[in-house]
């Protein structure tokens, strides 16, 4: 996991080919004006979907990971509190891996906590677990960019 400012998003380009091409996307954006929707970038290699959604209490949050992308969460109405642990931490499954949402729930106890503010993002790798969408009101806007951990071979870097 790694959080920080949109305008520090340069300082992981080494990290995957398409970071350099999203960070510079992220920083040119007018997040304010984005409605909800889904972005095409690079197939399903890397796209943007913005969502609008209704929050939820710590209580109510579990976490979720993915094996197949990385996330990049931004929040873009007001701060948002994230749930994260470490994949390889976590026992309790409550729904099993989904291969084709790449999505799966865990039902253990969240113990550390993480608050996004707009300006900011934080990136969920695959070994990330997290819980998003915590005490931020309902209409929440925020971005989620997927990048694929295997990126796209017939394509140059973007």
């Amino acid at each position: 996991m790694i959080k920080d400012r949109l305008e520090n998003g340069h300082k992981y380009d080494g990290l995957h080919k398409n970071f350099r091409m999203v960070m510079e996307i992220l920083q040119s954006l007018n997040l304010e004006e984005l409605q909800p929707g889904h972005i095409e970038l690079d197939g399903k290699y890397v796209y943007i979907n913005v969502d609008e959604v209704n929050g939820r209490s710590g209580e109510e949050a579990k976490i979720e990971a993915h094996k197949k992308y990385i996330d990049i969460q931004v929040p873009i109405t007001g701060k948002e509190v994230m749930g994260v642990m470490p994949v390889a931490e976590l026992n309790d499954i409550a729904t099993p891996y989904d291969e084709e949402k790449d999505f799966m729930l865990y039902g253990d106890k969240i113990t550390n906590w993480e608050s996004v503010e707009p300006g900011e993002f934080i990136i969920f790798f695959p070994e990330d677990g997290h819980a998003p969408l915590v005490e931020c009101g309902n209409g929440h806007r925020k971005l989620v960019v997927k990048i694929s951990v295997e990126p796209n071979k017939e394509k140059p870097t973007l």
